[in-house]
Parts: C-alpha cells; structure tokens; sequence
C-alpha cells in the first residue's frame, strides 16, 4: 500500500484532503487496483484537474523515485507501518504517508509542540530559553514546523540544551522553505527527525502551512503557544491542537504587545497559563 500511497504524493492535482477521502471511502484492496480515471470520477474532478492527475499518475515510475529517495536519505513512513506514531493516528485525517529524514526512533517518545511568532521578542527568545531545558530533562521531544521567529528558537534550543526535536516542515525535502532556516533544517535531519507530508519537489504553498500545523499538535500531548498575534498561525495549530482533544498551554504577555495578544486571548479563552515547565508538567502527567 506504501508504493500506491507514494504514487499519490507524486500526482501534484491531488490534495490532502481528497488523498484522505479515497482512504476513507475505498477498502485498501480496491484501492491498489483502482484506475486513474476512477479516481477522478469519485473525487468529482474538473476535467482540467482530471487531465493533470492522470497524466501524473501515468508518469510516476516507482523505482527511479525509491532510487532519489535513496540518494537523499529519505525514508517512508505509511499510515500502516509500526512506527507510525499512535497519537497521529487517532486523527480524523491524519497524515497517510510522511517523508522523513533522521532518527525515526523519536516518533516513540512523548512529544511537546512549542509554536509561535514569526516576528519573535527578546520576551519571546527568554521564554523559550527558561522553558526547553526543563522540558527536555523530562524526555520530552520539542516539535515544531521550523519556521522563522518562535519555530526556530525551540528547535535551536532544544539541540543546545542536549534534547531531541521534530521539524515538521510545509515543504518537499529538495524545495525547503524557509531558505533563511536551512542551515537548522540540516542539523535536524543529523542531530532529530524532519518530517514532510510533501514529495520532495513539492515547493511552499500557503495552504500546506495550515496542514502542517495539524501534524505539529497531532504528534504531540500538548501544544504551547510561546508569542502569537491575534490573527497568527500559531492559533490554527492551537485550534488543530482542540479538535485533536489535546491540551493547549499559553505564555501569558503584556496588553500592550500585539505578540501577545493571541496568546492572551487563549489564556482567556481556557488555554492553561504557563509561567514555568512544571505547569505543563503537571497538566500532562495528569
């Protein structure tokens, strides 16, 4: 089923939701045998979506891209295979294949998401820097989506102190955004795991972002909003995070900084107030 599920990840026309719906909707055995045009048909396709799905679907030659993959180190992991991560699964539409490079083996350990600003404080960078070390102590694994600002100071962060951390990213591997973060994303793939739900060409797009972020709190126990804007994407992963039933913690800021002012509203909002790890400790251990 992993060979099918990666012809799929390599017709662009597809998206994840539509992926989601053949799994929902199809038993795996039709699927292995279900044709092109079948699959346009039941997906209800505009015939231009259909003209460039089946022409992917036609091009996709499996053993040149199990070789790139190998060239690059990058490895699959299929909803069906033993270390696909318990919590993830338990998703109304999880992640059917992921593309991954580094050590696999975190996918096991219990797991924290740290997101936040892309336009990160000096607040920001002291929050981080008083929490990740104590989290870290306890065995837990900072994810987060290796974005600029918040994303990247936990990562940072959780390697400096000696912890393990997960980068889920809204790209392929070969088409990392941002370029700004790419020296980081190196030292995950050496040092952690990334992860992708992306073929390795596949570039940004501004909707993959917020299917990231629902990866991001699905891998985790909890998710922790350090600094985030009323309108910030950071609130989508604490969003995700709710509907996932699991729990949203939040660093509480001044009034007067619009960095905090998403956070705040969390906090008002029910989100559990954190002013030290053994808050969201506490909460988890529960």
């Amino acid at each position: 089923m992993k060979n099918w599920l990666l012809r799929m990840k390599y017709c662009s026309s597809i998206s994840v939701k539509q992926l989601g719906r053949l799994w929902r909707e199809f038993p795996v055995e039709q699927l292995r045998k279900i044709s092109a045009e079948e699959i346009a048909v039941s997906l209800e396709m505009s015939e231009e979506q259909r003209e460039r799905f089946k022409d992917d679907f036609s091009r996709f030659h499996l053993a040149n891209v199990l070789l790139e993959l190998e060239r690059y180190q990058i490895t699959l992991i299929s909803i069906e295979d033993a270390c696909y991560p318990a919590l993830l699964r338990e998703l109304y539409d999880p992640p059917l294949l992921l593309f991954a490079r580094g050590n696999v083996e975190l996918l096991a350990w219990e797991k924290l998401a740290i997101v936040g600003t892309r336009k990160m404080t000096e607040y920001g960078k002291q929050i981080i820097g008083q929490l990740v070390a104590p989290l870290c102590k306890e065995s837990l694994t900072i994810v987060s989506g290796l974005a600029m600002g918040v994303d990247a100071e936990a990562h940072r962060e959780a390697i400096r102190v000696g912890g393990k951390t997960i980068a889920v990213i809204g790209s392929g591997f070969l088409q990392f955004y941002p370029l700004e973060n790419k020296q980081l994303f190196e030292k995950i793939m050496n040092d952690g795991l990334v992860l992708s739900e992306y073929a390795p060409h596949v570039t940004a797009r501004k909707w993959h972002f917020p299917e990231r972020n629902r990866i991001i709190s699905g891998l985790s126990l909890g998710t922790l909003i350090v600094q985030a804007e009323k309108r910030s994407g950071s609130l989508i992963t604490a969003d995700a995070a709710l509907n996932q039933n699991r729990e949203v913690f939040a660093v509480p800021g001044s009034i007067f900084q619009l960095s905090s002012a998403g956070t705040n509203k969390l906090i008002q909002e029910g989100a559990k107030l954190v002013m030290e790890a053994s808050d969201i400790m506490e909460e988890l251990r529960q």
